[in-house]
């Protein structure tokens, strides 16, 4: 049995029907498969996205061939050819198996699915790392307990409503963790979003500024938070990153509670859902803040970018971010007004 890669779109639509037959999908943020064929049909695919690997699937006659082995082998010996060296795993129960014997470690198991991680790093180490930072920058051990509020934001870009959120969860928690996603695809850079967030907070002694992770809301976790599209998988999507977000972060970290915003759109709206599911009563929805009875949102402040009225936005940030806002906005339009 030959192990192929899929180039062609003739190949791509073999592999998508055969995902259907088993109940899958090929998804759209996927960079590269690997097929295998017996008598002109494919028997066993599978796929990646970056440092993920997912739609492993096989055909029932051949469960017992190794060939969810061969494949996944193949694929992370690609992906070393890439400087890719931790992978995670996005699959059903029933290949759970094949990813352990591979070394795999369980991150995250439900009925519908399983995701387990690989390779050099692991979720345990940058949770490590964050507590040092939290210790160096805050002044305390959460290994020994505190009490920690935190907001999870993309801050693209960070707004007044972003910051009456942190303030509000501060007098409500003797410190606050606002994670920024580091995942790329904004209009605003990561550092860039990082940066405004961090001028904008770094005023407030019992607040820290830290990055996400690619443990918290990406692409691949997560694509429906950035292919603005609800789908048949983005429920799965957001409770893997809800679990993963209770069963590691929140006790190691000592969060007590998780804030969010209310959210209007559909993918956000699901996603919002399924963390009061996971979360319970550590997960508190507060209400947009307003200015001069408008919400203030991200998404009207890049309406005005967009419109080139880079002034009017002025009032919906920080006026600790005006000057660098200006600044990141004429790198990339060369001509605020």
């Amino acid at each position: 049995m030959t192990i192929r890669e899929v180039v062609l779109p003739a190949e791509r639509k073999q592999v998508e029907d055969f995902l259907e037959s088993v109940q899958l999908r090929y998804e759209q943020n996927i960079d590269q498969t690997l097929y295998i064929q017996e008598d002109e049909r494919i028997i066993g695919t599978v796929s990646a996205a970056g440092h993920i690997i997912k739609c492993l699937a096989v055909d029932s006659e051949f469960r017992n061939e190794n060939i969810a082995v061969m494949l996944v082998s193949e694929m992370i010996k690609r992906l070393h050819q890439q400087g890719i060296y931790n992978y995670q795993v996005f699959t059903k129960p029933e290949y759970c198996a094949v990813f352990e014997n591979l070394g795999f470690r369980i991150l995250v198991s439900t009925p519908s699915f399983v995701s387990l991680e690989g390779g050099d790093g692991t979720i345990e180490k940058a949770i490590r790392k964050m507590q040092v930072q939290i210790q160096f920058n805050l002044g305390v051990d959460v290994t020994a307990g505190a009490d920690i509020g935190c907001v999870v934001i993309n801050g693209n870009p960070f707004t007044n409503g972003h910051l009456q959120l942190v303030q509000y969860v501060s007098a409500n928690h003797d410190f606050v963790l606002v994670f920024v996603v580091e995942e790329e695809g904004s209009y605003f850079t990561f550092k860039e979003r990082y940066a405004m967030a961090y001028l904008a907070l770094k005023q407030y002694r019992n607040v820290l500024v830290l990055p996400s992770t690619k443990y918290m809301v990406s692409k691949d976790t997560f694509p429906s938070y950035f292919l603005k599209s609800v789908d048949d998988t983005t429920y799965n999507f957001a409770q893997y990153d809800a679990l993963l977000f209770r069963n590691y972060f929140m006790p190691r970290l000592s969060i007590k509670c998780r804030y969010v915003g209310t959210e209007e759109c559909d993918y956000m709206k699901i996603y919002n859902d399924v963390l009061k599911e996971v979360l319970s009563y550590r997960l508190k929805v507060v209400p947009r803040f307003e200015e001069n009875g408008e919400i203030i949102s991200a998404r009207k402040v890049r309406h005005l970018i967009a419109e080139e009225k880079y002034h009017e936005v002025l009032k919906y940030i920080p006026e600790t971010n005006h000057a660098v806002f200006l600044a990141m906005v004429q790198s990339k339009h060369d001509k605020p007004e």
